[in-house]
């Protein structure tokens, strides 16, 4: 691309380009990665149309395009993702932070506010959005942020550095195996929900993500029914749990948690009102 190309005429070519690769959202994608590449907000780009666009500024966002119209999340190329109003870290080894998952994160800071609650366990934390939110949006006196992957924990400990987020500890651990003394007043998790053949089923970009962070066994249900039957050894008297759904399996998950003692069980739904977050108390 010519070093003279104003910004307006190389963010088009980049629209067209993936226009003609069929993606759904190019003139967005577009937008985006030409923001990242110029390192500005996305919303200034509308004000430096007319301006001309360097050599390197201009190379860098073509390599992105090509990289996103093989498909690859636009997360995955910037290495960043925004979620709650903050700004995280993402690689391969973790799953791109979802709006789904802030309804969770919301549902867990408004309950805060009704009850007196000092401890949370982010189970199967990932890049750590979830914790590092927690940490920077409520009042928590400790977060515990777990998973079973090395790398991850090293993102998510990046994450929480890079939003200045204080009181979370970070632990690697399968599930609850390593959590012997860990009790707290809320455990939330966004685990593994995709069985075998919905992951078959899934658009390009998700076979980017991390299987281990998508797939479970039992037809999607085997980390609900670990957390349902093994969370209230790690919860304090009338410790809640919230829980992230698939939402093809919501009513077998409120049952798993309804076997396992669980009460007042909630189901609230997503933007497209899909069943997306299970919230329920011992």
């Amino acid at each position: 691309m010519p070093e003279t190309v104003n910004i307006y005429d190389l963010l088009k070519s980049g629209e067209a380009f993936l226009k003609s690769k069929n993606l759904p959202d190019a003139k967005s994608d577009a937008q985006y990665l030409l923001a990242a590449a110029l390192k500005i907000e996305r919303s200034r780009l509308v004000l430096i149309r007319e301006q001309k666009a360097g050599e390197k500024e201009s190379s860098l966002f073509w390599e992105y395009i090509l990289r996103r119209s093989k498909r690859e999340p636009a997360a995955y190329i910037t290495g960043f993702c925004g979620f709650m109003g903050l700004e995280f870290k993402v690689s391969k080894d973790v799953l791109i932070p979802r709006p789904e998952t802030e309804l969770l994160v919301e549902d867990v800071l408004n309950m805060s506010k009704k009850n007196k609650t000092e401890t949370v366990l982010d189970l199967c934390a990932g890049s750590g959005c979830i914790a590092v939110s927690l940490s920077k949006l409520g009042n928590f006196n400790k977060i515990y942020a777990s998973d079973i992957s090395f790398d991850a924990l090293t993102l998510a400990r990046e994450n929480a550095d890079f939003n200045d987020a204080k009181n979370i500890e970070f632990l690697l651990s399968d599930m609850f195996k390593s959590l012997e003394n860990v009790k707290v007043d809320f455990i939330v998790s966004n685990p593994p929900y995709i069985s075998e053949d919905e992951y078959n089923a899934l658009e390009p970009e998700l076979k980017f993500e991390p299987e281990t962070a998508l797939l479970a066994q039992d037809n999607g249900l085997f980390f609900y029914k670990e957390i349902a039957l093994k969370a209230s050894r790690h919860l304090n008297d009338k410790g809640r749990i919230f829980v992230e759904l698939n939402a093809n399996l919501s009513q077998e998950i409120k049952k798993i948690f309804e076997e396992n003692n669980f009460k007042d069980i909630e189901i609230n739904e997503d933007y497209s009102h899909l069943p997306r977050v299970l919230k329920a108390h011992l």
